[in-house]
This record gives structure tokens, C-alpha cells and sequence, in this order.
């Protein structure tokens, strides 16, 4: 049984980092380690509390059960025309 402080919460936040870009963990170690990662617990717009990491250009929010890349964001808004039932999401 492992009894370090907060070895499975530092787990679970490596893995974290690891998914939302897109890296292994053993390179998001590899990362922390040579201090290519920066991280830092920030309030976003909406008030919400999140961890942003950035590493080689990208950049991603890590909240609680989700993961926000802002290069995955849709390039372009909806037609205002759209009166439903396409793909736009309208």
C-alpha cells in the first residue's frame, strides 16, 4: 500500500495533463522534470476553478471532469439564419 500524501491525487492530475494534451505520462513527467510545463491554478471567466497547463505551444484547461483546449473550439459561429435541425447544433 502506497502511504505518500497525495500520491493518487498527483497520479490522477499527471494522467489529467497527460489526456488533455495529448502527451504519455511518462513525458508529461519527463516535462515536469526538465521544466517545460507550466501549470497553475487559475478562476476562468465564468468564475469556475481550473488547472491551466501549457507545454510546446498548447495550451489546456483541466476542470473537474472535463478537459477545455482552446484550439479545439469551433473556428466559426452558427448561422443566425439556421432554424433548426441541421448540424450546427441550433
Amino acid at each position: 500500500m502506497e502511504n505518500r500524501e497525495m500520491f493518487d491525487e498527483i497520479n490522477a492530475l499527471i494522467g489529467s495533463v497527460a489526456k488533455a494534451l495529448e502527451l504519455s505520462e511518462m513525458d508529461v513527467i519527463g516535462a515536469i522534470e526538465q521544466g517545460d510545463l507550466g501549470m497553475s491554478m487559475i478562476t476562468d471567466e465564468q468564475g469556475r476553478n481550473c488547472v491551466e497547463v501549457s507545454h510546446d505551444g498548447r495550451t489546456a484547461r483541466i476542470y473537474q471532469g472535463a478537459i477545455f483546449r482552446p484550439d479545439d473550439a469551433p473556428e466559426a459561429e452558427a448561422d443566425e439564419d439556421c432554424g433548426g435541425g441541421c448540424s450546427c447544433g441550433h
